[in-house]
Protein backbone atom coordinates (compact mmCIF):
# COMPACT_ATOMS: atom_id res chain seq x y z
CA UNK A 1 0.00 0.00 0.00
CA UNK A 2 1.37 3.40 -1.00
CA UNK A 3 1.25 6.21 1.56
CA UNK A 4 -0.85 9.20 0.44
CA UNK A 5 0.97 12.41 -0.35
CA UNK A 6 0.45 15.48 1.83
CA UNK A 7 -2.04 17.16 -0.52
CA UNK A 8 -4.24 14.06 -0.69
CA UNK A 9 -4.03 13.66 3.09
CA UNK A 10 -5.03 17.29 3.68
CA UNK A 11 -7.95 17.09 1.23
CA UNK A 12 -9.20 13.92 2.89
CA UNK A 13 -8.88 15.48 6.34
CA UNK A 14 -10.90 18.52 5.17
CA UNK A 15 -13.61 16.28 3.71
CA UNK A 16 -13.87 14.25 6.92
CA UNK A 17 -13.97 17.36 9.11
CA UNK A 18 -16.65 18.93 6.92
CA UNK A 19 -18.73 15.74 6.98
CA UNK A 20 -18.42 15.59 10.77
CA UNK A 21 -19.45 19.25 11.08
CA UNK A 22 -22.54 18.56 8.96
CA UNK A 23 -23.52 15.60 11.12
CA UNK A 24 -23.04 17.63 14.31
CA UNK A 25 -25.16 20.48 12.94
CA UNK A 26 -27.96 18.12 11.89
CA UNK A 27 -28.01 16.56 15.36
CA UNK A 28 -28.09 20.02 16.96
CA UNK A 29 -30.93 21.15 14.66
CA UNK A 30 -32.93 17.98 15.30
CA UNK A 31 -32.60 18.32 19.08
CA UNK A 32 -33.58 22.00 18.78
CA UNK A 33 -36.76 21.19 16.85
CA UNK A 34 -37.77 18.38 19.22
CA UNK A 35 -37.12 20.32 22.43
CA UNK A 36 -38.70 23.58 21.21
CA UNK A 37 -41.75 21.60 20.04
CA UNK A 38 -42.11 20.02 23.47
CA UNK A 39 -41.69 23.40 25.17
CA UNK A 40 -44.24 25.02 22.86
CA UNK A 41 -46.74 22.23 23.48
CA UNK A 42 -46.22 22.42 27.25
CA UNK A 43 -46.57 26.20 27.15
CA UNK A 44 -49.76 26.14 25.10
CA UNK A 45 -51.35 23.42 27.23
CA UNK A 46 -50.24 24.61 30.68
CA UNK A 47 -49.89 28.41 30.43
CA UNK A 48 -51.76 29.60 27.34
CA UNK A 49 -51.96 33.19 28.65
CA UNK A 50 -48.25 33.89 28.03
CA UNK A 51 -46.09 32.40 25.31
CA UNK A 52 -42.78 31.98 27.14
CA UNK A 53 -41.41 29.27 24.84
CA UNK A 54 -40.42 32.02 22.41
CA UNK A 55 -37.55 33.06 24.69
CA UNK A 56 -35.67 29.73 24.63
CA UNK A 57 -36.59 29.39 20.95
CA UNK A 58 -34.92 32.72 20.12
CA UNK A 59 -31.91 32.22 22.42
CA UNK A 60 -31.21 28.68 21.31
CA UNK A 61 -32.04 29.65 17.72
CA UNK A 62 -29.25 32.23 17.87
CA UNK A 63 -26.88 29.51 19.12
CA UNK A 64 -28.03 27.20 16.33
CA UNK A 65 -27.45 29.95 13.76
CA UNK A 66 -23.93 30.54 15.09
CA UNK A 67 -23.27 26.79 14.97
CA UNK A 68 -24.40 26.77 11.35
CA UNK A 69 -22.38 29.85 10.46
CA UNK A 70 -19.14 28.99 12.24
CA UNK A 71 -19.22 25.22 12.51
CA UNK A 72 -20.96 24.12 9.33
CA UNK A 73 -20.22 26.77 6.74
CA UNK A 74 -16.66 27.51 7.81
CA UNK A 75 -15.46 24.00 8.73
CA UNK A 76 -13.41 23.57 5.55
CA UNK A 77 -11.79 26.99 5.95
CA UNK A 78 -10.95 26.35 9.59
CA UNK A 79 -9.32 22.98 8.89
CA UNK A 80 -7.37 24.47 5.96
CA UNK A 81 -6.06 27.22 8.25
CA UNK A 82 -5.13 24.63 10.87
CA UNK A 83 -3.36 22.49 8.27
CA UNK A 84 -1.39 25.50 7.07
CA UNK A 85 -0.30 26.25 10.63
CA UNK A 86 0.75 22.63 11.20
CA UNK A 87 2.69 22.57 7.91
CA UNK A 88 4.42 25.85 8.74
CA UNK A 89 5.32 24.71 12.25
CA UNK A 90 6.61 21.35 11.00
CA UNK A 91 8.73 22.98 8.29
CA UNK A 92 10.41 25.23 10.87
CA UNK A 93 11.69 22.29 12.90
Amino acid sequence: MIAPDLTHYQATERELATAQARIEFRVHATVYVVVISILALANILLVPQFYWFEFPMLGWGLGLFMHYRLGYRKASEQIARHQGLVTLTASQR
